[in-house]
C-alpha cells in the first residue's frame, strides 16, 4: 500500500497540465540571423497568477522577456516580465512585450514547429511549441491551426 501511495505522489505532477494555455507563434528569420522573437496568447485557466522566471530554448544560447519602448522618438527594448492573472489573458507582440531569443544556431523556418520550456516562478516547468510564419509576420499565422488543434505544420530542427 505504501508503495502505490508513494508511486501515486511521483507520477501525479508528471501526468498535471499546465495552468496557463500558450499559443504561441514566431516570425521566420533569414539565413545568419543571431535573434528572434517569439509572441503569442498566454490564458491563465488557474487561481493564481502565474509568474514566467526563465524561457529555454535549445535553438538558441538564451532568451529574455523584452518590452519594445518608444523614448523621444527612439526604439529600445528593455526587461520585462509575462505575469498572468488568474483567469485572464496576456498578449505578447510586436512593437510590445516579446521573448526574446539571442544567440539563435539556426534559421527558424516558416510552417515549422519549434518547442521550448516556460520555468515558471511556483517551481513549475512546462513544455510548448511555437509556430513560425513568414518574415513580415504580424499576428499569429493564419495558415496553421492554433495550439491544441492537429496542427497543419511540421517538427522542423
Amino acid at each position: 500500500m505504501r508503495i502505490c501511495a508513494v508511486l501515486l505522489l511521483v507520477a501525479l505532477p508528471l501526468l498535471a497540465k499546465s495552468d496557463v494555455v500558450v499559443q504561441a507563434w514566431s516570425r521566420a528569420t533569414p539565413p545568419g540571423a543571431s535573434s528572434a522573437a517569439i509572441y503569442g496568447l498566454f490564458e491563465n485557466n488557474s487561481s493564481h497568477e502565474m509568474r514566467v522566471a526563465e524561457i529555454r530554448f535549445a535553438g538558441a544560447r538564451h532568451a529574455m522577456i523584452h518590452r519594445t519602448v518608444e523614448d523621444e522618438g527612439m526604439t529600445r527594448m528593455v526587461h520585462g516580465e509575462i505575469l498572468v492573472p488568474p483567469g485572464e489573458r496576456y498578449e505578447l507582440k510586436p512593437g510590445g512585450l516579446h521573448i526574446m531569443l539571442m544567440g539563435v544556431s539556426f534559421p527558424l523556418l516558416k510552417g515549422c514547429l519549434y518547442k521550448f520550456q516556460i520555468l515558471w516562478e511556483n517551481g513549475d516547468s512546462t513544455n510548448h511549441e511555437f509556430v513560425t510564419g513568414g518574415y513580415g509576420q504580424m499576428v499569429f499565422p493564419a495558415d496553421v491551426e492554433p495550439v491544441g488543434v492537429q496542427a497543419v505544420t511540421r517538427q522542423c530542427p
